[in-house]
């Protein structure tokens, strides 16, 4: 059973799951937690058995504390007619089938990052942990099964850490992968690693890794002793490092200099940067009630709610460096590429998106901007319900955020 909004160890989340006969599983991950001896690992508070997600305060090496979230499934090695011999396997999911397409299975986060989303799956019986990526199964896929070989059992019983790619393909449920790049990255673990994956975890959350870059940071932690996880997602003990300076065995100056070496590296972060002045802009502007950046492909970039109640969809360009013969900016509004057989998906629809937000940049080296409404962009001229992809940014567009949004 679920309960909507549920009250669970003093916090609120969207959906809780009652469980039975999983209490074994929960004592398989205190017992893990409190199996780290060099890690001064002490218990502040689990939630009682028989709720989903388990929620677990930590004090870490006397001095830092944080708050785990686990969602926990149930893995064993049965041989089934028909599976390969060889197989370990999990099922995804809490409740009953009814259940499965009535509720929102959203998984429980924090925004803050403070505390921390784990989905695992626990052996008890053979004392393995497999570790999953959280952003790939939320909301969580309920019934699906989660298949991996003894082979990995066997090295990370020996070794401690186990990394490897599986392929994540789509299902008879959905039409597309999960993971954008077609791959997932897996941790199999004995117990005395937990903390390991608690820190790839934080880190790829806090950096939101895709698949590649995940893998590199799990295979980094396999030579980290638990002793220099000084501060469970932090830099691993070496001071002064950014996070991404971990992940790419770069440092900073490297990674800026292969930014600005490579055209379409520093064309791609100058997109990213407008955005994010863009949103400091949006939330400082007076008049708006709600600002939420969309951050995925093919959608605009932010969503905005008006005190007068009107929801729009902004699009953020970067305007060309070269102005037009007369003078003025310009800025490319189309897509980066065309679907396969159809020439005119480059060209956004009317439609798509209420307002235009020019970036000036790249001309007066300013992170100002000019807006327009999508309606009053120029057409193009074959398709008349698509945006012409060069547009002029002359006195018809407006440094007034707000007048434009309540044009």
């Amino acid at each position: 059973m679920t309960d909507s909004g549920a009250k669970h160890a003093g916090r609120a989340y969207f959906t809780t799951y009652r469980t039975v006969g999983r209490a074994d599983v929960r004592q398989a991950i205190l017992e893990a937690l409190a199996s780290v001896k060099d890690a001064g690992v002490q218990v502040l508070f689990a939630s009682p058995d028989g709720t989903t997600p388990i929620y677990v305060g930590l004090e870490l090496f006397g001095t830092y504390r944080i708050g785990l979230l686990f969602y926990p499934f149930r893995s064993n090695r049965r041989i089934t007619k028909n599976r390969p011999g060889d197989e370990h396997r999990m099922q995804i999911r809490y409740g009953g089938e009814s259940s499965w397409d009535i509720k929102d299975h959203s998984l429980a986060k924090d925004m803050a990052g403070i505390e921390t989303t784990l989905v695992v799956g626990v052996d008890p019986d053979l004392g393995h942990f497999v570790g999953l990526d959280h952003t790939l199964y939320d909301p969580l896929p309920m019934g699906i099964s989660f298949e991996y070989k003894q082979e990995y059992v066997e090295e990370a019983l020996k070794s401690g850490w186990q990394v490897y790619e599986r392929e994540n393909v789509p299902g008879t449920r959905r039409e597309e992968p999960r993971s954008r790049t077609g791959l997932e990255t897996v941790v199999v673990f004995r117990p005395d690693k937990i903390l390991h994956f608690i820190h790839l975890e934080r880190r790829a959350q806090r950096l939101q890794l895709d698949s590649p870059l995940r893998y590199k940071l799990a295979e980094s932690l396999a030579k980290v002793d638990v002793a220099d996880l000084s501060e469970i997602g932090g830099s691993a003990g070496i001071v002064g490092r950014h996070d991404l300076e971990e992940a790419f065995s770069m440092s900073s100056n490297q990674i800026l200099d292969l930014l600005s070496s490579a055209n379409r590296l520093e064309v791609a972060v100058r997109g990213r940067v407008a955005e994010w002045h863009l949103e400091q802009q949006l939330r400082s502007t007076v008049g708006l009630a709600s600002v939420e950046p969309l951050d995925l492909d093919g959608e605009p970039d932010f969503e905005v709610l008006t005190a007068s109640g009107a929801k729009l969809r902004i699009e953020c360009k970067n305007c060309s460096p070269k102005l037009t013969a007369s003078g003025d900016y310009r800025v490319e509004v189309q897509k980066t590429r065309a679907s396969k057989g159809d020439p005119t998906s480059r060209y956004y629809n009317v439609t798509h998106f209420q307002v235009v937000a020019a970036c000036l940049f790249s001309v007066t080296g300013k992170w100002e901007f000019r807006f327009k409404r999508a309606e009053s962009l120029k057409r193009h001229t074959s398709y008349d319900h698509k945006i012409a992809a060069m547009q002029v940014v002359d006195d018809s567009w407006s440094s007034d955020l707000l007048s434009v949004l309540e044009g």
